[in-house]
């Protein structure tokens, strides 16, 4: 399994500039990669966009052990075609327990992943 690392879009505090999602979801394609990890604050939000042929589901990989046993990841069910949905927030327990809270997403059929892209949210979530 080899993921892509994503870096967070920061979006500015007040309003700022408007972020382009367009432009942010086209280009982030997954190649050969199964999934994407990213640096977790815990004010990030992840957006899946699907095209228009397939669908493919979305697990949020879960870092934290019980007892020792992997704790399975959370599937946000199947991602129809043509869809764009919102992944977040992640708290601390879905870090991987390697020190560099990071969190891993994987997808089931990544060739059907239009596009994907991490916002860091400032502020209280």
């Amino acid at each position: 399994m080899t993921l892509l690392t994503l870096t967070p879009i920061q979006l500015t505090p007040g309003g700022g500039s408007p972020t382009d999602l367009t432009a942010a979801l086209t280009a982030s394609p997954l190649g050969s990669n199964t999934g994407i990890v990213f640096e977790n604050t815990g004010h990030e939000i992840v957006i899946v966009s699907t095209n228009s042929t397939g669908n493919t589901t979305v697990t949020s990989d879960i870092g934290t052990t019980v007892q020792g046993q992997a704790v399975p990841g959370v599937s946000g069910g199947t991602q129809p075609a043509s869809d764009i949905r919102i992944y977040a927030p992640y708290p601390s327990q879905y870090d991987k327990q390697d020190g560099t809270y990071d969190v891993e997403i994987d997808f089931g059929t990544e060739a059907d992943i239009a596009g994907v892209v991490v916002i860091r949210i400032p502020g209280v979530i």
